[in-house]
């Protein structure tokens, strides 16, 4: 199919002998390179919501350019694959739940309590090896500016094939009903601190209805890449020391060329470490130590297994940090 729709157009349509006029994931057409598949405006939901997200990038004009390897004709593609493409760059996404705004009561809602209970569902979907769905826990009897502050994770191995969606739901005994929803395109996420507007079921917008969020994303075959031209900067560095034909300067750093070498490789362990620590905070490879020290101590601050916090140093004057749980305690 990916192949075919090199060459050719597809329309799909959903079923027309259906009564309910419920809606396809457009998502298992767009990821063989479908170019036109048609939904039914009428009934919203979640496929719905994908499909008004993945046109919102592009104004909604109705044309989003499919990604090159799904146009170009010895690309080889299969959508069911899990290991990542040799020409896209995975996408680890960290991304934290703050707080919500003005959040509304649900449609027809009349008879519960004036309160609502709310709760976030946040949902990554594209190819099937990405598709993940969390959830936050729920805040008690508050709309107005509900506090989360929980953290998530995610690994996309194709982000131009994949959306983000927040959905805002009140929790219940019996049903949990809609509140709002927000749908965005991987591709057109903005880092940093940002309001996420939210939507209703029939994709109109809510007024002063936000939530609040931190976006952090970071390419993983980026810092490897980077990670392997200081070594070669290194190696070279290191294979220009020649004799220069002075016995004083060419002794003196015959004796000190292990020292040399030595400190070279200390310095690649210490820049390797430090780009791994970026990547695992989420943070730009010029960041510094504190920087990380800071997301660190507030990821573990959001942990409600945490106890407390210490950071002391050592005989050597290292730093290490302490961390008390309810059950165990770690270093």
């Amino acid at each position: 199919m990916v192949h075919h729709n090199k060459s050719s157009i597809t329309h799909v349509a959903p079923d027309m002998s259906r009564v309910d006029s419920s809606n396809l994931n457009a998502f298992d057409f767009w990821n063989c390179g479908c170019q036109l598949v048609a939904m039914n405006y009428q009934t919203g939901g979640q496929m719905m919501d994908f499909y008004r997200g993945w046109f919102r990038q592009n104004g909604n004009c109705g044309y989003v350019l499919k990604p090159a390897f799904l146009r170009e004709r010895f690309c080889l593609f299969n959508s069911r694959r899990k290991d990542s493409l040799p020409a896209v760059d995975p996408l680890s996404i960290r991304l934290k739940i703050i707080s919500g705004q003005q959040l509304p009561r649900p449609r027809g809602a009349s008879c519960k309590a004036s309160a609502i209970d709310p709760y976030i569902t946040v949902q990554v979907t594209g190819v099937p090896g990405d598709c993940a769905e969390v959830r936050t826990r729920t805040v008690s009897n508050e709309g107005n500016s509900p506090l989360f502050d929980e953290n998530f994770e995610f690994s996309v191995s194709v982000p131009e094939l994949a959306l983000l969606r927040f959905v805002v739901l009140d929790d219940d005994y019996i049903n949990d009903d809609f509140i709002g929803q927000n749908t965005i395109a991987v591709e057109c996420i903005q880092t940093g601190y940002r309001h996420v507007k939210l939507y209703s079921n029939d994709g109109s917008l809510i007024p002063n209805a936000t939530l609040f969020v931190h976006v952090s994303m970071t390419h993983r075959f980026g810092i490897k890449q980077k990670l392997r031209r200081k070594r070669s900067w290194s190696s070279k560095q290191a294979s220009d020391l020649r004799v220069v034909g002075l016995k004083q300067i060419d002794e003196a750093f015959k004796i000190s060329s292990n020292m040399i070498n030595e400190s070279i490789q200390h310095r690649k362990e210490v820049e390797k470490t430090m780009i791994d620590l970026c990547d695992e905070c989420s943070l730009q490879e010029s960041a510094n130590v504190a920087q990380c020290l800071r997301v660190f101590v507030l990821r573990l601050a959001s942990c409600l297994s945490v106890t407390q916090i210490d950071i002391v140093n050592n005989e050597q004057g290292v730093s290490a940090s302490h961390v008390f749980t309810k059950s165990i305690t770690e270093k």
